[in-house]
């Protein structure tokens, strides 16, 4: 070959190298360099080749050839290995990787007690592969055993013919059964195995995971329920199951493991990292199983004798916030919000004791106070104000306002704030702000600034018209004025624990603020019991127990105007007097009657609050607060009426009401003369003393 042509053929490869760097095309470096090697090569061999045998320079030739072929096999050994290995490494992955999304068990939803609520079961789709199955002669025999067992609740000739027939058309997947559990589960497998088809995909189980849930008609609407929401997994769209979504879903993960893909087996090399456990946490809520069947039962009992289009209650321990059960119904099915925490509604009469409460606290009224509310109307700005009740006229004390539920003198304890004054005491008791409850969606108030009420707009506050709350700011609020004064932000969950029971999360009792004193909450807590004892709340009295509590009825009103005789009717109740265990609120929208009376609260709701307290003081131990029924009977000697023993000495009286006084007394010829009020601070005739010849008692109360 001409010396110059060489030398061109090599600066050409040499510039192509430099071109192909420049470029970054390094594969085409690397086939410019193997070719400019070769060349150097074979220009260097046949410089000193002089020979001019044919046979050897034909073996020259070939052994070039070889080596040019040599050159190529390495060029393309270089390519796959460095340039293209990505490109077949995934195409490799393809063929026998399998993605597998893995994912923890959502945590379960228990009672105080550890009764479970809401949890997870494993679930099975029990499944045929028509194309294999075909080819299998043990297989019909398998599925001839599944039907006789009633794994599948078909008929096993025309389901053989069926999976016959879709195996001809190579078609690959059929359900057979949908619901099977776990114990079916092991029993399927067993069957599986004895025909030796267990694990080929030919009669296959496939797992998934259901959500239950215990007594959904009593808990649903605190509980709540899960769904899809966005994208392809259930998570909580409601309740419990919706506020503690973080804690309650379990932690998902995808892993990639090698595999055969037709049998889905993972190679024996394969290796893959997980997390030691990915499930969900507990929730553990304040309720009791035992309140909320109860309290549930009793409202259930209300709401188809009242005929309510609603009723709601809820049962919260006043020391501290918990909610201890709820209750719900309604007609209209198709609404799933839950009123408690997501209503507002104009509570009536049960608001009148904040208002006394507060007047109490700022020392504008005693409990002997005087009010002269005349024939039972007022007007506010040419607006006419009236009982409900015709009876309610003339002079009456705070405590008989109270008793009697009387709106106009109401009015008359309102009229002593003035609207800031008012205004902040309504905030102080929670009603302009969310109380926190841990409960999806509550709803806010709306506040209206003071320079924008009317007249009017104070006075009909004050016996709870006017005024719009949810009802767990109303039993929240409630509870710190018989608590001692304490507001406590209300909660449903107590604590939160992992798998192993580890407590993760701990929800304490939170206090808010103080509102009234120690005294005026025990005044309060006395008059409400003689709320029970002789006014509104009749209905709800329990012999032998002390009980506090307001009924309320509240108009009921659309597009801005009330509607006539219709109502929400409400007991907000408490017991024991003396130190509040349990506070209930109740309420039922637009109840039906015979007579106008049986829509009102103390006919339409106070009932369900003695029937919880009978109930639940069972339950729960609650002793009676019975006194001796101790009574005067003929001259000068005492007989107690349970055991008919004959009694001359004088009872300790301390610490017993006016009312059990009288009783005690009641047909004697003793004369007993009452000072003061509240509960007995001393008497004149010390306890044990005999009572002979003694005509008159003095007892001071305070």
């Amino acid at each position: 070959m001409n010396k110059k042509l060489k030398i061109f053929l090599l600066l050409i490869q040499m510039f192509g190298i430099g071109l192909s760097l420049y470029y970054r095309k390094f594969l085409l470096t690397v086939a410019v360099v193997l070719m400019l090697i070769y060349n150097l090569y074979v220009f260097f061999k046949w410089k000193k080749i002089k020979m001019k045998n044919n046979f050897i320079l034909r073996s020259f030739i070939a052994s070039d050839i070889i080596l040019f072929c040599f050159f190529i096999l390495i060029f393309r050994m270089i390519q796959i290995q460095l340039f293209d290995s990505n490109n077949y490494k995934e195409a490799i992955n393809k063929q026998i990787n399998v993605e597998r999304r893995e994912g923890g068990e959502r945590g379960n939803i228990y009672d105080s007690k550890g009764k479970g609520l809401a949890y997870s079961i494993n679930m099975y789709e029990l499944s045929v592969d028509p194309k294999r199955f075909i080819k299998s002669l043990e297989a019909p025999e398998a599925l001839k055993e599944l039907v006789s067992k009633k794994y599948i609740r078909d008929n096993y000739r025309p389901l053989l013919n069926t999976i016959n027939k879709l195996g001809k058309e190579e078609r690959v997947y059929k359900r057979l059964n949908r619901n099977i559990d776990d114990v079916e589960k092991k029993e399927i497998e067993e069957i599986l195995e004895k025909y030796n088809i267990k694990g080929k995909n030919i009669i296959f189980l496939s797992g998934r995971k259901e959500r239950r849930y215990y007594k959904p008609d009593q808990y649903f609407f605190l509980v709540g329920n899960i769904g899809f929401k966005k994208g392809t997994e259930k998570e909580g769209i409601f309740g419990i199951e919706l506020f503690y979504e973080n804690y309650l879903k379990g932690d998902k993960i995808s892993r990639i493991i090698p595999s055969i893909r037709s049998l889905g087996i993972g190679l024996p090399t394969s290796s893959a990292r997980t997390k030691v456990n990915l499930d969900g946490m507990n929730i553990h809520l304040t309720v009791d199983n035992d309140l909320q069947y109860i309290l549930n039962d009793e409202m259930e009992k209300q709401f188809k004798k009242t005929n309510s289009e609603e009723a709601y209650a809820v049962l919260m321990d006043p020391n501290n916030g918990k909610i201890l059960a709820t209750s719900f119904f309604r007609k209209n099915k198709k609404n799933v919000a839950n009123p408690i925490f997501q209503s507002q509604v104009e509570p009536g009469s049960i608001f009148k004791p904040l208002v006394i409460a507060a007047a109490l606290q700022e020392k504008k009224i005693r409990r002997n106070t005087n009010f002269d509310i005349g024939n039972g109307t007022i007007t506010k700005y040419k607006h006419t104000i009236r009982e409900s009740s015709r009876s309610v006229k003339g002079i009456l004390t705070t405590e008989e306002i109270l008793k009697k539920s009387s709106n106009v003198g109401m009015v008359l304890i309102g009229d002593k704030f003035t609207n800031e004054e008012f205004d902040s005491y309504l905030e102080r008791f929670g009603l302009y702000d969310k109380t926190g409850v841990d409960y999806p969606y509550e709803k806010k108030p709306r506040r209206e600034s003071v320079k924008r009420w009317n007249g009017l707009k104070k006075s009909t506050m004050s016996f709870g018209q006017g005024i719009a709350v949810t009802p767990i700011q109303m039993i929240t609020a409630f509870s710190a004025v018989i608590n001692g004064g304490v507001m406590y932000q209300p909660y449903i969950v107590d604590k939160i624990t992992d798998r192993d029971g580890l407590v993760v999360r701990r929800n304490l009792p939170i206090q808010k603020g103080k509102i009234i004193t120690e005294a005026v909450s025990k005044e309060m807590r006395a008059m409400m019991e003689l709320a029970v004892l002789e006014g509104t709340v009749k209905k709800a009295h329990v012999d032998d127990y002390r009980i506090g509590g307001k009924t309320g009825t509240a108009q009921y009103s659309e597009h801005g105007r009330y509607v006539k005789h219709e109502y929400l009717s409400s007991v907000m109740g408490f017991f024991p007097v003396e130190k509040p265990q349990y506070i209930l609120l109740a309420m039922f929208f637009k109840p039906q009657g015979d007579v106008l009376y049986d829509k009102y609260g103390g006919t339409a709701a106070a009932p369900v609050l003695g029937e919880v307290v009978k109930r639940v003081t069972k339950i729960k131990n609650i002793y009676s607060q019975k006194i001796e029924n101790i009574r005067v009977q003929g001259k000068r000697s005492l007989r107690s009426i349970e055991n008919n023993d004959e009694l001359v000495i004088m009872p300790d009286l301390k610490g017993l009401s006016a009312r059990e006084v009288i009783e005690i007394f009641k047909g004697s010829d003793i004369e007993v003369e009452l000072t003061g009020t509240g509960v007995v601070q001393s008497q004149s005739v010390e306890p044990q003393k005999e009572l002979i010849d003694i005509k008159k008692i003095k007892i001071k109360l305070n």
